[in-house]
């Protein structure tokens, strides 16, 4: 029977790579969610800053 060690290390660097993998992902998410929010808060920014009285 065959030892196991030699398969230890890629399961776990595969194990590792497929958690970062859905980590970055929720990453990206969350960078375009405040993409989103930062655009509406300039786009209500200008329009208060352009605002004319009268």
């Amino acid at each position: 029977m065959e030892s196991l060690e030699p398969w230890i290390t890629p399961a776990i660097l595969i194990a590792g790579f497929a958690f970062l993998w859905s980590q970055l992902d929720r990453v990206r998410r969350d960078v375009g969610e405040l993409r989103e929010r930062m655009a509406r808060l300039e786009g209500l920014f200008e329009g208060f800053t352009k605002r004319e009285t009268g």
